[in-house]
């Protein structure tokens, strides 16, 4: 081989292995490049992800307890507190407890070894749970399914709790939303069903004149009067406010930036929604004269009222406006009944506290003690 072929051979390598070596260099920074893009989306996701939750705080808020703070029950109800809001805690609903333990003191008032009375549901038959631990567990459970199958309306799931599941799919087929009078004709129509084997009995005085002896009628009212704020429209509210509602307060949607549930971009929502259904009057928060008393886009039927120069308040929603423009009004007077109009996926009144016609918006859920 000549020196010149040497050579030429030998530059060859050297070429070739500069190539390889720029060809490993590409690919390398290739790799390095796919794993930054990788990593940024992978951020980016954690970062917009977290932006949504703030924002919205959820599409729609689970239903609040009705009222604020602990519920009045027995000593021998409390010592359950902890069990509960750690069985609730499993399903994701611990901001139930108070209910659920207001439930409890409805059912036995804590005593025995079936606090929760859960025996019935969970084997079909009285007595089997004799742990109470058990109870709560079984107990809860119920409850969550009921609530699930009610579509966490509470004062339905309330009644199904008593009633049984049937009641809801009467309720479904018959307005869709919990009412007393739903309640007495449900009660009634199984009474007369199951009359005859001897296990049904009046014990109620107004079970008696309907002729409605299933279960009990009253249980909604019996389980809330043990929690603190299930009061009706006549009673003056913690925040120096007549109740807007002529039931318990439940919350259902919080005030503030939130991922609007039609729209779905993020709006600001400007006061909180409260549970109620068709049957449910809408009362004056305040002394005041109306300013507003007609059908909004968003807002559907809704009405302000000026209390002040810088005080006003607005219900929205409305399936009826009772009142109009220029109308003077009292605090706890009936202005309006519950719906589903406008902007709205269900039934329930928007409820606003604000300090301008259209503007400067405040929190409402502290003067309502929610």
């Amino acid at each position: 081989m000549t020196n010149s072929s040497v050579v030429k051979n030998t530059a060859k390598k050297v070429a070739t292995r500069m190539v390889l070596k720029k060809m490993n260099l590409a690919t390398i920074k290739i790799q390095l490049i796919i794993l930054a893009v990788i990593l940024g989306l992978l951020l980016m996701t954690v970062i917009i992800t977290g932006l949504v939750s703030i924002i919205s705080g959820g599409e729609e808020d689970s239903p609040s307890v009705i009222g604020a703070g602990q519920a009045v029950v027995s000593a021998e109800v409390a010592q359950y507190r902890n069990a509960v809001f750690t069985e609730l805690s499993v399903h994701g609903l611990s901001e139930y407890t108070e209910l659920v333990l207001a439930l409890m003191m409805q059912e036995s008032g804590g005593k025995g070894n079936d606090p929760m009375q859960a025996s019935e549901s969970y084997c079909g038959e009285i007595g089997c749970i004799t742990d109470p631990q058990l109870s709560i567990e079984k107990g809860v459970l119920h409850f969550k399914n009921v609530l699930e199958s009610a579509n966490k309306d509470v004062k339905l799931t309330l009644q199904s709790y008593n009633f049984g599941g049937g009641f809801i799919d009467y309720v479904l087929k018959n307005g869709g939303a919990y009412t007393k009078e739903l309640t007495i004709s449900f009660s009634q129509m199984m009474y007369e069903k199951l009359k005859q084997t001897g296990i049904y009995k009046c014990h109620r005085p107004e079970a008696i004149e309907h002729n409605a002896c299933y279960g009990d009628i009253a249980y909604v009212d019996a389980v809330l009067k043990y929690l603190p704020s299930a009061v009706e429209s006549s009673g003056v509210l913690a925040g120096g406010i007549n109740s807007p509602l002529s039931i318990g307060l439940l919350k259902t949607s919080s005030f503030g930036w939130r991922l609007h549930p039609i729209e779905k971009v993020p709006k600001l929502h400007a006061g909180i929604d409260l549970n109620c259904n068709l049957s449910n009057s809408i009362h004056a928060a305040k002394d005041g004269t109306v300013v507003k008393s007609e059908f909004h886009g968003s807002l559907g039927n809704y009405i302000k009222i000026q209390h002040s120069p810088t005080d006003f308040t607005t219900y929205g929603h409305m399936s009826r406006l009772d009142v109009s423009v220029g109308k003077s009004v009292v605090s706890g007077q009936q202005i309006g009944m519950c719906g589903s109009t406008g902007g709205s996926t269900n039934p329930h009144l928007h409820f606003e506290i604000h300090t301008q016609l259209w503007g400067g918006y405040i929190d409402p859920a502290s003067y309502l003690g929610l």
